[in-house]
Order: structure tokens, then sequence, then C-alpha cells
């Protein structure tokens, strides 16, 4: 049994059958969260209509409300009535559309601009500073060599001067 599986490498096998079900596994996970997700985004779109829709009747009977009420007729709303409309109102068509419903504003300390200590927060994440002394590199040090083969980083004037087949410039 042991000459076959090591003949056969059956533990290859297994670990190769085990690697595919899991990949097909995976797929028909995926498959499903796919159309549950198609699903999910044709309900939001239905909301968002809907709350659309509540918006512009909620804005259309909040004109209607403040019509009549300039005009003294029969109103069966006052001013708080009909400016609460108009807010829910905001607020639908806002969450519809997507838009910020509240704005919220970030300040610093006594409601000033907000300061970014960078040093204190390098110093917070890092530790102390410490100082090194600067090494130049050698590579910047040496001249490059513009009579050997690696005439690659040569300014293009001096590679144009050792052109194959003439004198100039050896």
């Amino acid at each position: 049994m042991e000459r076959w599986s090591a003949k056969f490498d059956w533990p290859a096998r297994v670990q190769a059958q085990a690697s595919y079900l899991a990949t097909v596994e995976r797929q028909a996970t995926e498959a499903v969260a796919r159309g549950k997700s198609a699903e999910w985004l044709k309900r939001q779109q239905e909301v968002r209509e809907r709350e659309w829709e509540m918006h512009e009747k909620c804005i259309a009977a909040a004109q209607r409300a403040f019509a009549a009420f300039m005009s003294r007729e029969k109103v069966y709303a006052n001013l708080a009535d009909i400016a609460r409309m108009l807010e829910v109102a905001s607020r639908l068509g806002r969450l519809a559309s997507g838009l910020a419903t509240d704005k919220t504003e970030i300040t610093g300390e006594d409601g000033g601009p907000i300061r970014i200590e960078l040093e204190a927060a390098l110093k917070k994440v890092y530790g102390d500073i410490v100082d090194v002394e600067a090494v130049p590199s050698p590579l910047l040090l040496s001249e490059p060599d513009l009579t050997s083969q690696g005439e690659g980083n040569a300014p293009p004037e001096q590679r144009a001067k050792r052109l194959p087949g003439t004198d100039e410039g050896k």
C-alpha cells in the first residue's frame, strides 16, 4: 500500500482534490452572494424611488399648506407644521439621492481650527529623534568611467563622440 502511495503520489492527489473541492465551494458561495447582492441592490433602488416620491409629495403638500396659510384660507396647519413637513421632505430627498443628511463640523480646541502637531505625532509613533551623521554614498563620489564599455550612464553628447569606427573621444 505504501509503495502504491509513493508510486502514484496519493498525498499530492488528495491535496489536489481537496483544493479543487474548496475552489468549487468558494465559487458556489460567490455565485449565491452575487445573486443576493443583485437582489439587495434592486430592493435599495425601490426604497430610494419610494423615498423620492414621498419627498416630492411632501414638498407639494407643504407648498399647498403654505399658500393656504398665506392667503388666510381654511388652514389646517400652522407654520411649525409646514416647517416640519419641509424638514422631513428635505431629509427624504437627501436620503433618496445619497446626499448627507447632517452637517457635522470638526474643530480644534475652543472651536478653533484643527492643528496638526507633526513633531509630537512622530515622537509618539517613533520615539525620541536620534541625530545621525550623514555619510556620502560611494557611488556618488566616483566619476563614471566613460572609456569603459558601460557608457549607458554617460551624457548623450559624450556617448555620441565615441561611435564605433571613429577615433574621436579616445
